[in-house]
């Protein structure tokens, strides 16, 4: 065979293969719909706490790929802004708070760790641990100085979900699956202090 015809052959096999990955993947990947389902804020001691509920597409796939160590990464990002009757909204404030869940084998818990504070929870099930990363409360993100009574105020939360970590081997065929990684809309509610 010659070897432009090999090479020919080769691209045709890898393509082949990237397309089976690709719809394994796509199967295996987050199932179902993934969204902010409700969002609040709370005063506490002078600091505004944000309460959200997020609705996770975890399916089968991804509570074996758990089970097996694949992490699975969810941020929040988190916008407040002033509204303004005639001139474009200011904004307040805005971070963004990062959440990772990985099963330890060694002590066979799942681990829920914050990355931005580094408090973790150990939990003995998946259930529980999912719970938990789908019910956000008591999360601090605004101080009562920054805001002024009977003003109105819009706050924003949307989600933002990563499962697993893609070998390196096959980042090249998985370039265009999306289904490991998802981004919810915002969800809005107005508030005032």
């Amino acid at each position: 065979m010659n070897p432009s015809r090999a090479k020919s052959w080769l691209l045709a096999a890898l393509l082949m293969v990237g397309g089976l990955v690709a719809n394994r993947a796509g199967a295996d990947g987050l199932d179902g719909r993934f969204y902010v389902r409700s969002g609040d804020l709370e005063l506490k001691d002078g600091v505004y706490h944000l309460n959200a509920h997020l609705e996770l597409p975890v399916g089968e796939a991804v509570r074996r790929g758990l089970a097996d160590g694949v992490p699975l990464v969810v941020e929040l990002d988190i916008d407040i802004e002033r509204v303004h009757q005639w001139v474009p909204n200011s904004r307040v404030a805005e971070l963004t708070q990062r959440y990772r869940l990985q099963y330890n084998a060694v002590s066979a818990r799942y681990i829920l760790r914050n990355d931005n504070s580094g408090q973790q929870e150990s939990l003995g099930t998946l259930d529980a641990a999912l719970e938990l990363l789908s019910d956000v409360r008591g999360l601090p993100v605004l101080d009562k100085s920054l805001v002024t009574e009977e003003k109105r105020y819009e706050a924003s939360v949307r989600a933002k979900i990563d499962y697993g970590s893609v070998p390196s081997s096959l980042r090249v065929l998985m370039f265009w699956v999306s289904d490991w990684h998802r981004e919810s809309a915002w969800y809005t509610w107005i508030f005032r202090p």
